[in-house]
């Protein structure tokens, strides 16, 4: 109570400090002994609670870290007796064990303390309540900070040093707050952590994860006997079962409860959007308004427009599915690609912005989101189908920034020549989109061998049309179709502007002079090395500024020898060039921090990665030494341990070893792999994990199981939804219902692709006919009963349709003999 009274806190402040034997002596004067050793008694409890809170943050800092504590250090006397995994979860039971003692004793002290405030204020006068409260403020503030100094020095000795990350030395700020609202320590404190930070916490709901369960299990059935199977699923649903008791207990979250209230708040507020910055890992606060009027901005231009009355999503999704389905009927393409490809009851697109934080005025980036609309699988369709006709790239292309290293190494240079790079303001929503598929088109069907499709030239063109040409979307409520250009988010974007790019490229062959000596290019930024005048240099510039209307270069020159090209700050030498690692004024050094709910060996891999990059970027051994001095001071602030730090920087140096010096490969038998996916909800999910792999290590030899583990509870989860706003047509669509019976306890559980109301009316007409192949017809007949379609209910929503029947069938077990429907997946593990 008296922690969270704010006003108590507030009138207390008004009031002048009492010293603590002036409150004790007025007290006793005033209101007896009886009182004043509920005072003491107040005082007492006060401390053990603040000690207790202090204890609970040590050790849920611990388990977060995996750090053991010396109380808990143990030593198994024969050291055959127990392994190094069995020591460690041991040790983490106890802690975990411990951890829920100081909760029970936190919550038993507080009703108590509670209970004597209570007496208190009823025998006190007001203006004294408020002294004594002000007085255990004190008191709680002392200890808190004594005992929470006394911890963090644990801690660091612990960890080998800091724990935690370091946002005091985080530059440039991970924050943007363009808007009016004024963020709370414990606001600024969580969006510090970054868009991708997981939060922990616990989990009552695990239909997801069964889904994610049977949909894995299948792979492996039809690589061992049925026996078998049924014993590995048997072991699979025991693990399963420990993983949703133990989640279901945990009460051990990642961040505090002020930021879990931070969070709710945040979400909760409808005057600001919270989104990520364009560049960078920076988090940018606008207001709604703001966000709204910058993006019809941008809509105001030629390439968009409103949605015209003619057209409607259902119309362009029935002439895409008209198409395939006479494709299908030519046995252009088989059944499966066909279903593939149908779409039903899709949804639009959807706009949203990404702030430009290096730019004047945080200008947005627009991007559509194509998941879910009716194109979406015909888009990764034709991207795969043009990118499997690509043969070789051309010579000015590099893929990533260690191509563009390997070739400046081949590169010899005079002291005359001028480093310069060109880079083309928003090169997709610039691509004229009907010469791209035209390219296209040329690539696959203008070309020595055989198209490897049966798709003819009209065919693909046809399809490509329905895929980028005046593909309808929405901006919050309102939708709009795209008249040209292609978008960020849309699958082909990338492909359709390096075919453009290209061709544009073309035309350096009619170059006499003023011709660059390299040209290499990434997406839409070129480098380019002159031996020319810097004059001469413009003049380029602006002969191919007239290479097409659509397209603008601007350039960049090099300033004392260097230029920072892609992630690569290259500097001329004597007769070579130079590289090391170039971190752009956009880069906030903020990385996976180490207590965000992801696996552990995702958190050493990112350190492998990084390290490996620097290897491969970095032209001598002095400048990666610098580099990776500069890693280990960034990964610390990111909360990283220093040994995990150093083990993970050797391992990657290994690595680079290996990939710059390959060596001959053994012949050795490869098992068969096999992809599992499971949601990671901490330290649970490992252990579950590793109980799977086990039991298939045993009993199928021949195969290789590997499991990676999907994010749950992102702050980008949390925010991008209310960014791209509510979409209404989604709400009754891609679901599983439930029918309950009027009469008994029977009910119909169903899942459809369609709006709910759709398939209530051919339920219906079902009934009308007297349909004797739908079970809730027969039902209906055998028991003289009637449904109740007004208590028609949504049980769970999914867009996949394989995951849909598995959730139909999950659901109607659990329902216990009570569903009349029949199922489409037979459950494995959970049936």
């Amino acid at each position: 109570m008296i922690f969270t009274a704010a006003i108590h806190f507030i009138l207390a402040l008004t009031i002048p400090t009492a010293k603590h034997s002036h409150i004790f002596i007025r007290t006793r004067k005033k209101y007896g002994e009886s009182q004043l050793l509920i005072l003491r008694r107040c005082e007492q409890l006060t401390k053990k609670i603040q000690k207790v809170r202090c204890d609970l943050e040590f050790l849920r800092t611990c388990l977060i870290y995996n750090l053991t504590p010396r109380f808990i250090q143990l030593r198994a006397l024969n050291r055959s007796f127990i392994s190094k995994e069995q020591n460690l979860l041991f040790k983490r039971q106890c802690l975990q064990q411990e951890f829920n003692s100081h909760y029970k004793i936190n919550n038993r002290l507080e009703s108590e303390l509670n209970s004597a405030t209570k007496g208190l204020e009823k025998a006190l006068s007001q203006v004294d309540f408020f002294s004594a409260t002000r007085f255990l403020h004190e008191i709680a503030i002392k200890i808190r900070n004594e005992t929470m100094a006394n911890h963090q020095r644990k801690l660091t000795s612990l960890n080998h040093g800091p724990v935690g990350q370091n946002i005091d030395d985080s530059e440039p700020k991970l924050i943007h707050n363009i808007s009016s609202h004024i963020l709370t320590e414990s606001e600024e404190r969580l969006l510090n952590r970054g868009w991708e930070f997981c939060i922990e916490n616990r989990i009552t709901k695990f239909l997801d994860l069964q889904t994610d369960i049977e949909e894995n299990i299948t792979k492996i059935q039809p690589n061992c006997h049925t026996t078998v199977y049924h014993t590995i699923c048997k072991h699979v649903f025991a693990a399963s079962q420990k993983l949703m008791q133990t989640t279901k207990k945990k009460k051990i979250s990642n961040i505090s409860d002020n930021e879990l209230q931070a969070l709710t708040s945040l979400k909760e507020n409808k005057h600001i959007i919270i989104t990520r910055a364009d560049k960078g890992n920076a988090i940018v606060i606008m207001n709604k308004i703001d966000y709204i009027n910058r993006i019809e901005t941008i809509l105001a231009g030629n390439q968009f427009a409103p949605l015209p009355e003619s057209t409607s999503l259902e119309k362009k999704e029935k002439e895409m599915n008209k198409i395939l389905r006479e494709l299908h009927n030519n046995q252009i393409i088989n059944k499966s690609a066909f279903w593939h490809l149908h779409s039903t009851s899709s949804s639009l697109s959807v706009l949203y912005g990404q702030p430009k934080v290096h730019k004047t005025g945080y200008p947005l980036r627009p991007i559509i989101s194509t998941i879910g609309s009716y194109n979406y699988s015909l888009l990764k369709y034709l991207a795969k189908l043009i990118s499997n006709h690509r043969t070789e790239a051309p010579p000015s292309f590099i893929k990533d920034s260690f191509e563009l290293v390997k070739k400046l190494k081949t590169i010899t240079i005079k002291p005359t020549n001028t480093m310069v790079s060109f880079d083309l303001e928003s090169l997709y929503t610039n691509v004229p989109v009907k010469e791209a598929i035209e390219l296209a088109l040329d690539l696959i069907y203008k070309r020595p061998n055989k198209p490897d499709t049966l798709l003819t030239r009209q065919q693909t063109q046809q399809l490509l049309h329905q895929a980028v040409c005046d593909v309808p979307f929405r901006f919050m409520d309102r939708t709009y179709i795209q008249k040209d250009g292609v978008a960020m988010g849309n699958a082909l974007a990338p492909i359709l502007a390096n075919l453009f790019m290209v061709k544009m490229e073309e035309k350096l062959n009619r170059f006499t002079k003023n011709k660059p000596k390299i040209w290499l290019r990434y997406v839409d930024d070129v480098f380019c090395l002159f031996d020319i005048e810097e004059k001469h240099i413009k003049i380029f510039l602006q002969r191919i500024n007239m290479w097409h209307n659509n397209l603008k270069f601007t350039s960049e020159f090099e300033e004392v020898a260097t230029l920072p090209f892609l992630d690569v700050l290259i500097k001329k030498g004597n007769n070579s060039l130079t590289t090391s690692i170039y971190r752009k004024k956009t880069h906030t050094n903020l990385y996976l921090l180490w207590d965000s709910n992801q696996c552990r060996k995702y958190k050493i891999g990112l350190i492998k990665t990084l390290t490996i990059r620097i290897q491969r970027i970095c032209s001598n051994e002095t400048i990666a030494k610098a580099e990776k001095r500069k890693l280990e001071e960034t990964l610390k602030n990111n909360g990283y341990p220093t040994h995990i730090i150093r083990r993970g920087i050797k391992a990657g140096e290994a690595i680079a070893k290996r990939i710059q010096q390959p060596q001959p490969k053994i012949p050795t038998v490869e098992k068969q792999k096999i992809f599992f996916t499971i949601p990671y909800f901490g330290q649970e999910s490992i252990v579950f994990a590793s109980r799977i792999r086990k039991i298939c290590d045993k009993m199928l030899p021949h195969i290789h199981l590997n499991i990676a583990y999907k994010k749950q509870g992102t702050l980008k989860q949390n925010f991008l939804p209310i960014q791209k706003g509510h979409d209404e047509s989604k709400r009754n669509k891609k679901l599983i219902y439930h029918i309950p019976c009027q009469n008994c306890e029977k009910v119909y559980i169903g899942e459809t692709g369609r709006s709910r109301e759709t398939r209530i009316t051919e339920h219906l007409k079902a009934i009308k006919k007297k349909d004797i192949n739908s079970e809730l017809v027969k039902h209906i007949l055998n028991t003289n009963h009637t449904m109740n379609f007004n208590e028609t209910t949504t049980l769970a929503k999914e867009t996949n349709w394989k995951r849909r029947v598995i959730k139909e069938s999950l659901l109607t077990f659990e329902s216990k003999d009570k569903a009349v429907n029949e199922v489409k997946h037979k459950l494995q593990v959970f049936g």
